[in-house]
């Protein structure tokens, strides 16, 4: 059902509006956004198979993904939302009018050194681990954020359990949003050389698989922890 919706003329069309409209809006506030993605399938898909149930999506942006989550879980177990203050709490409160109770949000601020990381410092300072037995990291796409949240997912993360990657291939310069031509503050922030690397590549490539805990269960992306 959801492949063919996402497949209609209509999305795709809706889609590109919804784009173009959010680049013109990046222009004028001087704000990096996006617009509504659809849900990720494989994502969704592979939870499926899995007895999941206390789970942590990190970058939920508008709750796409995290709504279908929170269907599949049937109020059983656990759904932990890690972003932006505002978005945690947007997404948090559409869930629970839909009637999803076992929504928990940790929301970071934007200053500049704030992220979800504290938030994630702060459930394994208070000692309560293993936390989640499937974590879907969609969050900053960079080194200097990921590359620590993968240490803090992995203290977290029960044994057996899945973490999962979107964006494998994704670069600062090829995104449609922050790259520096539409978001120019992003050149105060990374080096040419940053803004072309595949930085989920370099936390998957140099921590995850360098490391020998984890599984490859889908190429690049969802990984089992061994121990």
């Amino acid at each position: 059902m959801i492949r063919k919706i996402l497949s209609a003329p209509y999305y795709r069309i809706r889609h590109a509006l919804a784009a173009w409209t959010w680049r013109i809006r990046n222009r004028i506030t001087g704000h990096p956004g996006r617009p509504e993605a659809p849900p990720n399938t494989t994502t969704l898909e592979f939870l499926a198979t899995t007895g999941c149930k206390n789970i942590a999506e990190i970058g939920v942006e508008w709750g796409s993904t995290s709504k279908e989550i929170a269907k599949w879980l049937e109020g059983k177990g656990v759904l932990h939302l890690f972003d932006y203050e505002d978005r945690v709490k947007l997404v948090a409160e559409r869930l629970r009018q839909a009637g999803f109770t076992n929504i928990v949000g940790h929301g970071n601020s934007r200053r500049t050194l704030d992220s979800y990381n504290w938030s994630l410092m702060e459930i394994l300072r208070d000692g309560n681990v293993p936390a989640f037995d499937y974590v879907f990291l969609d969050g900053a796409h960079t080194w200097p954020i990921d590359a620590l949240a993968f240490f803090l997912i992995d203290r977290l993360l029960a044994p057996g359990g899945y973490l999962d990657f979107d964006d494998y291939d994704w670069t600062i310069d090829s995104s449609p949003t922050v790259n520096p031509r539409v978001y120019p503050p992003m050149r105060r922030l990374y080096t040419e050389e940053q803004m072309r690397s595949q930085q989920v590549a370099l936390v998957v490539n140099l921590l995850v698989r360098k490391g020998g805990n984890y599984e490859e269960l889908v190429p690049n992306k969802i990984f089992r922890k061994r121990s």
